[in-house]
């Protein structure tokens, strides 16, 4: 129905300042024409101080910068913008020639916040840009939410693969990273070692000192595993006091060399009871390296078996998977 009176008229700048959405109106001069209410609210800057400048920058930047609604009334391209956005923008699916960004700001705010952020030219009947405008909306409690969201899905997926005990991996990842690095091995050509530590005497540890010492040992024993590792090695609990090493792009002789370090560093230690009492332990130490052919059950019982001759020959000791010349204690 077409207007018949004044009295139906209402000036369309009521939708700006009354909306609910924080809202900025630049001109093609790049000044401020509308800065609403509810944007007030959201920037702490009051409209009075910000209508008829060109200062749309100080509420989200520390120094003199465009916005986007300032770039799409100078006409740039999408590559110009990406200099200041980095590929953090999109067209709207919603309005023709118009934006969409999400982005962190860190001096808007106390802390910086996130806001997404809206931004659209402004017409003429002849169809020139005449202005653009800008629609704000604070989604830093979502952001925040989905990155605990993410960590506490983080943390609980380490655990999962996680030994609580000794913080070293367990044995259900171990038989996921075996795999894939048997695969690598193959495909590339590369060496890999399999490592299998099993502690000397342990149910006499338990027996005298009682399982929590005992559990002191093995996170002894964690930790000196740990220390002796290079970046690209994993350690892994495999049960009770078993623990097993991946050591990819490592031969026999390298393996042999790290085994061999790790025992005597773990030999060395006198491990205090809570009482005071000296518990000192060793272990013993197998071998194999990955031959052509090997399927991770093949491998792990190879060095499962040099683990058991390591105990057989006298324990504190290291012994390669077919080699019949035992390291020295």
């Amino acid at each position: 129905m077409p207007l018949t009176s004044e009295k139906d008229y209402f000036d369309p700048a009521q939708l700006v300042e009354n909306s609910p959405v924080p809202t900025i109106v630049i001109n093609a001069r790049h000044q401020i024409v509308h800065w609403n209410h509810a944007c007030e609210i959201l920037t702490g800057l009051p409209a009075s101080d910000m209508i008829g400048t060109c200062d749309q920058w100080r509420a989200f930047y520390a120094a003199q910068r465009p916005l986007m609604a300032d770039l799409i009334i100078d006409g740039i391209s999408e590559s110009i913008m990406d200099r200041y956005y980095h590929n953090r923008f999109r067209p709207s699916a919603l309005i023709e020639g118009a934006y969409e960004i999400e982005d962190f700001l860190p001096h808007f705010g106390e802390d910086g916040r996130w806001l997404f952020v809206t931004v659209a030219p402004l017409r003429n009947a002849a169809g020139e840009i005449v202005g653009a405008f800008e629609t704000l909306q604070d989604v830093s409690e979502r952001r925040y939410a989905e990155e605990a969201l993410r960590e506490s899905e983080e943390r609980y997926r380490q655990l999962s693969l996680t030994d609580p005990l000794t913080g070293l991996f367990n044995a259900r990842h171990l038989h996921e990273r075996l795999l894939a690095e048997i695969e690598r091995a193959e495909r590339y050509d590369r060496a890999l070692s399999l490592v299998v530590i099993d502690c000397d005497d342990f149910k006499s540890i338990n027996d005298r000192f009682g399982h929590i010492e005992g559990d002191r040992v093995l996170q002894v024993l964690a930790g000196v595993i740990t220390e002796c590792l290079r970046r690209t090695d994993s350690a892994y609990r495999y049960g009770g006091d078993e623990f097993v090493l991946l050591l990819p792009e490592a031969d026999g002789e390298a393996a042999y060399a790290l085994a061999d370090r790790l025992r005597g560093n773990f030999a060395a230690i006198e491990t205090q009871s809570a009482d005071g009492r000296a518990m000192c332990c060793s272990v013993s130490i197998g071998i194999a390296e990955y031959l052509a052919g090997d399927t991770g059950q093949t491998l792990m019982r190879r060095a499962d078996g040099a683990a058991y001759q390591a105990k057989e020959a006298g324990k504190n000791r290291v012994v390669m998977s077919g080699d019949a010349a035992l390291a020295k204690s």
